[in-house]
């Protein structure tokens, strides 16, 4: 089999777990314990954020008397007693990974979630061996828009970013991939479908269903 691109490199949040109604659900109940409310235009800021990048955002905009670290405590309490027993898939999301794997294409995940959240995850969804690279938000020192967390994710993989294709559901995910040199293939889910930056990745598609399909008629994987 020959291919101009050697990996994907998937993100987590609302592309391969439907976690943003849970993360929305635990940042609105913690802080309406302090008589504030996420907005949306708030909420439309903080998709793709590292937890404690979203903390000080929440911080400064809803001047909460608490520090950052003391947000994302919080925060984290109300969103991991959410999240047990509610970890589900994305549509298309394990079929992909196994119909990629066969075609022997290496798979890395590049995630704003902390290390903790996302080794629970992966394992609700016996993905835990799945990816030959895991970058989470605790690996790098910037999280998206920057580069880096895809940057980190390639240099695992032994793979140059232009052989790789991120698939990404939100805007700054999106600038993070582009920044870092590679394909984008946008999978917006209900959640993110009308913010703006969409339009930067290369290609949009509607489910994680027509992911292998986009790559296979652009000859970007070939095979099966």
């Amino acid at each position: 089999m020959s291919r101009v691109i050697e990996a994907v490199v998937f993100d987590l949040d609302g592309l391969l777990v439907d976690s943003e109604p849970i993360q929305i659900a635990a940042w609105r109940q913690f802080l309406s314990a302090y008589d504030r409310v996420l907005d949306d235009q708030l909420l439309s800021e903080m998709f793709g954020l590292r937890v404690r990048d979203s903390s000080r955002l929440v911080a400064e905009r809803l001047n909460l008397p608490l520090a950052p670290s003391e947000i994302m405590a919080g925060r984290d309490q109300v969103f991991f007693e959410l999240l047990h027993g509610n970890v589900r898939p994305m549509p298309g999301a394990i079929e992909l990974i196994a119909q990629l794997n066969e075609l022997g294409v290496k798979l890395g995940l590049a995630t704003s979630g902390h290390r903790r959240y996302v080794s629970i995850v992966l394992k609700e969804l016996s993905l835990d061996r799945t990816f030959q690279a895991e970058v989470t938000s605790d690996d790098i020192e910037r999280g998206k828009p920057a580069p880096d967390i895809y940057l980190e994710a390639a240099r695992k993989l032994g793979v140059e970013p232009a052989r790789c294709v991120a698939l990404e559901d939100a805007p700054l995910g999106i600038a993070s991939a582009i920044a870092a040199g590679m394909y984008c293939l946008a999978v917006p889910n209900e959640q993110t479908q009308s913010l703006p930056g969409l339009e930067r990745a290369t290609a949009a598609v509607a489910s994680l269903h027509d992911a292998l399909p986009w790559l296979k008629a652009r000859q970007l994987v070939t095979g099966r």
